[in-house]
C-alpha cells in the first residue's frame, strides 16, 4: 500500500503530508533525483556523439529512455514542490492564505505535470 500512495504523490493525486511523511518524501526524492541525474550525464556524456535535434529526439523516442525521462521530470517536479511547500509553510503565518497559497502550488505542478506527460506522449507517438 505504500508503494501506492507513493505513485498517488507522485502524480499529484493525493492530500499534503504531515511533517514526518513530508522530510522523508523529500529525503526519498532527493537521492531518486540523484540517481536520475547520474544516469542522464552519463546519457549526455556517453551515449548521444552529438547534441543533434534529431538525434536527441531519435534517443528519446526510446521506450526505456523516455520512461526514465518521464520519471526524472515527475520526481523533479514534485521534490521542487516539496521545497517550495516548506518555504510557504516557514514564512506564512495566516493558515487561510498559507492553505491557498499550497492549492495555488498543488494546481501549478498538475499543469506541469499533465504538460510533460502530453509532450512526451506526442514526442514518442509522433515518430
Amino acid at each position: 500500500m505504500n508503494i501506492v500512495n507513493r505513485f498517488l504523490n507522485l502524480l499529484c493525486l493525493s492530500g499534503f503530508e504531515h511533517a514526518r511523511d513530508h522530510w522523508r518524501s523529500q529525503r526519498e526524492t532527493a537521492v531518486i533525483l540523484f540517481i536520475l541525474t547520474f544516469w542522464f550525464l552519463y546519457q549526455l556524456l556517453f551515449v548521444l556523439n552529438s547534441l543533434d535535434f534529431i538525434e536527441v529526439q531519435t534517443w528519446a523516442t526510446d521506450p526505456l529512455n523516455a520512461l526514465i525521462i518521464v520519471l526524472t521530470s515527475l520526481y523533479m517536479i514534485y521534490h521542487a514542490e516539496l521545497g517550495v511547500q516548506v518555504i510557504i509553510e516557514d514564512y506564512v503565518s495566516e493558515k487561510r492564505s498559507q492553505l491557498n497559497l499550497l492549492y495555488i502550488l498543488r494546481f501549478f505542478r498538475i499543469c506541469v505535470v499533465v504538460t510533460t506527460l502530453i509532450s512526451m506522449f506526442f514526442l514518442v507517438y509522433e515518430n
